[in-house]
C-alpha cells in the first residue's frame, strides 16, 4: 500500500445531493490545519505539513495554501529535521484570517533532539521567527494542540 495523500476539496449540494471533488495540489501533504476560530466555515488558508519522499510518513516542510488564489508558499525544514502538523495561533486583535503564527515541533533523529518553531502565518516562506530548544526529544509526527495555561 502506498500512502500519497493530497489536498482535496469536496463540495456538497445539500438540496440535490450532488458532490463535487477537486484535487487542489500534486504535492503530497497531510494533516491540514486552519484558523480554528473558522473551522466549519469557508476558509481561505490551509497549513499542511509536506510529506517527505521516503517510505515512511515523515514531514519535511510546511505549505500555506491560499485556497482562493489557488497558490501556495512553503518553508522547508533543515536537512535531517522532520516535523508534525503546524497549529495556527491567532494574533490577539488580528485583522485577517492569517494574522497569527504557526507553531510546530521538529525532531532530528540522528541528533536525538527536538525544537519548537514559530512561523509568521502570513509569511511562512520566511522561516522561523522563534526557535526553542526542547528539553526532551519529541517523537516525529507527534500531533499537537496548544492551549493557554
Amino acid at each position: 500500500i502506498e500512502l500519497v495523500p493530497h489536498l482535496y476539496r469536496w463540495r456538497f449540494n445539500l438540496e440535490t445531493g450532488a458532490v463535487h471533488e477537486e484535487q487542489l495540489d500534486d504535492v503530497s501533504t497531510e494533516f491540514p490545519r486552519v484558523n480554528d476560530a473558522l473551522a466549519g466555515t469557508k476558509v481561505r488558508y490551509s497549513y499542511n505539513p509536506r510529506v517527505a519522499p521516503r517510505p515512511d510518513l515523515m514531514f519535511d516542510g510546511v505549505l500555506k495554501y491560499d485556497l482562493e488564489q489557488k497558490t501556495s508558499t512553503k518553508y522547508d525544514f533543515a536537512k535531517g529535521w522532520y516535523g508534525s502538523e503546524a497549529v495556527f495561533t491567532a494574533r490577539p486583535g488580528g485583522t485577517s484570517e492569517d494574522d497569527g503564527w504557526l507553531v510546530t515541533c521538529l525532531t532530528n533523529a540522528a541528533e536525538q533532539r527536538s525544537i519548537g518553531i514559530v512561523l509568521d502565518a502570513r509569511h511562512v516562506e520566511a522561516g522561523p521567527i522563534a526557535t526553542v530548544e526542547l528539553p526532551q526529544r519529541i517523537p516525529v509526527g507527534f500531533h499537537t494542540c496548544w492551549s493557554p495555561v
